[in-house]
């Protein structure tokens, strides 16, 4: 376990818990503590070196190339960037596939996630996600990231692509159009993001009306969990029609006549 004598901040954990960030929380607090810190490998050495002395190049984990902090920290502090990527990542519990999802250089992901998402070896221990990561005490009161990790994490792509797909629009206090399908799924993110943790404002008879118009209309929607199921469909149809099987044609053919 790594500590710095100067903070009581434990950095991981011999269970193997650890935040994800640590690397960087550790050269954070230790900058100003740098003769008596504990480095567990060259990389915090890097790190402590660029927030002192603003030295961008950064060893790798294996010692065989150097790379650049900087388009990393612009990942870092790019909040919809940086969801999308991370979410990406525990969804499809790949680093090289979220990197092309998200449009982010391969190289340029996993050099990130070495400092900023360290999570590439445990991303199916359930426990260490949902513990430091969906719950992460640092980001307690962000509830749109906890929500987005969460259906990322246990609903898998399809689902974690539906957030993305919104992620712009929702937890941001704008006014969805309740006569517009998008407008009316948003709104349903919102509200799944209110039935976790309701504010008081919930309860403030003024709003009623409000909402009463999403379940005046609620009929005429299609509910959120019918819509991902006919992605999930969509998505096997035009599998099963790059590789038929014999099974899947008995599943194809009646589709296709309806």
């Amino acid at each position: 376990m790594a500590t710095n004598r100067g903070t009581r901040r434990r950095y991981t954990a011999t269970n193997g818990l650890r935040d994800p960030d640590w690397r960087w929380q550790l050269a954070v607090d230790s900058a100003p503590f740098t003769a008596a810190t504990r480095r567990p490998d060259a990389i915090c050495w890097h790190l402590i070196d660029y927030l002192l002395h603003g030295d961008e190049w950064i060893t790798s984990l294996d010692c065989t190339r150097r790379f650049s902090i900087r388009p990393l920290l612009v990942i870092y502090h790019d909040r919809l960037q940086r969801l999308t990527l991370e979410s990406r990542i525990l969804g499809l519990r790949d680093i090289t596939l979220a990197a092309e999802a998200s449009r982010v250089p391969v190289q340029v992901a996993h050099d990130y996630c070495s400092i900023f998402f360290d999570v590439g070896d445990r991303l199916h221990a359930v426990r260490a996600i949902d513990g430091k990561i969906i719950h992460a005490d640092s980001q307690r009161d962000d509830i749109v990231r906890r929500e987005l990790y969460w259906h990322a994490y246990f609903g898998g792509p399809l689902v974690a692509e539906h957030w993305l797909l919104h992620l712009p629009f929702v937890g941001c206090e704008a006014e969805h159009d309740l006569e517009t399908p998008e407008g009316r799924q948003r709104e349903q993110l919102e509200l799944t993001m209110a039935s976790r943790e309701p504010g008081p404002e919930f309860y403030d008879s003024k709003l009623l009306p409000v909402y009463q118009q999403l379940l005046d209309r609620q009929p005429k929607a299609r509910p959120y969990a019918e819509c991902v199921q006919d992605h999930v469909t969509d998505a096997l149809v035009a599998h099963w029609r790059r590789t038929p099987t014999e099974a899947a044609r008995r599943i194809l053919d009646p589709q296709i006549a309806a």
